[in-house]
């Protein structure tokens, strides 16, 4: 299976059924436009407040003070966004849409005061960084290639991304003022959506290294360096979007191995396979929260993607918004920590 996050994306880069041409969705981004930064998080009302959905149809109360930044395409073009966990207290942090830019894949730092994200405002996709609450948006990559889908290290000082500048997906490292930059995969391949985990040791990643000739991926693990490289899947399916517990001993990833892609979890060995979300439509993009007690995802259950957060038991799946638009690509923004975003702030 191939995504849209991966075929129409590199382009809408959106979590979505699987397409084809992968390479030929990476060439169509690099379109010739410039904008001014957005600035600021503008607050807006919720549009269309869904009734959760867990269980019974009963309310869940998400007990988490962590927010959710995500991509949303409510304007002309797409924008990031946050809300609180059980969705309420919507606001755009990136404010481009409406000049026709696309704001997409953001990642917060450990403590919540930091956002990295990818916009093409400047001609092509380039990963961005801003303060948690939209001001003071910069470009740290600015070169011609793709640079998308970053992620912090733990300690912040390093970002971790996606980029097509050696002509094809590989993954490169940098420090988080866009310096010291560092490849870190070297194949002809697809390796992909970097994900640190909790010590900063290794980064876990999707990459079709083992089937070249396919687009089906597995989950691997590597060493920050880049070396040391585990594979962790090796299923005839298509595994992606790994994400570390905060404890560091469990992955949470997306897999279609029992027929449309759902969200799973293994050890981070790849062992003790659990699966957490069983329906007819696309489940994908799982992130777990700070506090490891819920997973926000990705659904195409109501046609659009939706973002949804459930239990790590599987328990309270809960439908935070419903909107027209196609929301996707969900992290958490941790609260509590000095310099971050906090509700009403």
């Amino acid at each position: 299976m191939i995504d849209k996050t991966i075929a129409a994306a590199r382009g809408a880069r959106s979590c979505s059924k699987p397409c084809g041409g992968l390479r030929a969705g990476l060439a169509s981004l690099l379109v010739a436009v410039t904008a001014a930064f957005g600035c600021g998080g503008t607050s807006v009302e919720p549009a269309e407040d869904a009734a959760p959905e867990a269980g019974a149809g009963s309310a869940v109360a998400i007990d988490t003070p962590h927010r959710i930044i995500f991509q949303s395409d409510r304007g002309l073009g797409i924008d990031v966004w946050v809300m609180n966990a059980d969705g309420s207290d919507l606001r755009n942090l990136t404010n481009n849409g409406e000049r026709g830019f696309n704001d997409r894949h953001p990642t917060a730092s450990a403590d919540g005061a930091r956002i990295a994200f990818r916009s093409d405002r400047d001609g092509n996709p380039d990963v961005f960084v801003m303060q948690a609450d939209g001001s003071n948006q910069i470009n740290l990559t600015a070169h011609p290639a793709m640079d998308i889908d970053p992620s912090f290290s733990p300690d912040g000082s390093r970002i971790a991304f996606d980029t097509d500048r050696d002509g094809n997906v590989e993954i490169y490292v940098m420090d988080a003022d866009g310096s010291n930059l560092g490849r870190l995969t070297d194949n002809e391949v697809v390796d992909s959506h970097p994900f640190w985990s909790p010590g900063g040791e290794d980064i876990a990643f999707y990459s079709n290294r083992d089937n070249p000739a396919g687009e089906a991926m597995d989950i691997y693990v590597m060493a920050a360096d880049g070396s040391n490289v585990r594979r962790l899947t090796d299923h005839p399916a298509d595994d992606r979007y790994p994400s570390w517990s905060p404890d560091g001993s469990r992955i949470a990833f997306s897999s279609d191995r029992d027929g449309n892609a759902e969200i799973y979890l293994m050890d981070a060995d790849g062992s003790n396979l659990v699966r957490l979300t069983d329906n007819g439509d696309a489940d994908l993009a799982p992130v777990w929260s700070p506090d490891g007690d819920w997973i926000v995802f990705v659904s195409e259950r109501h046609g659009a993607g939706e973002i949804y957060v459930i239990r790590t038991d599987g328990m309270s799946e809960t439908r935070l918004a419903a909107h027209d638009a196609a929301d996707s690509n969900p992290r958490w923004l941790p609260v509590g920590a000095p310099g971050a975003l906090t509700s009403g702030g």
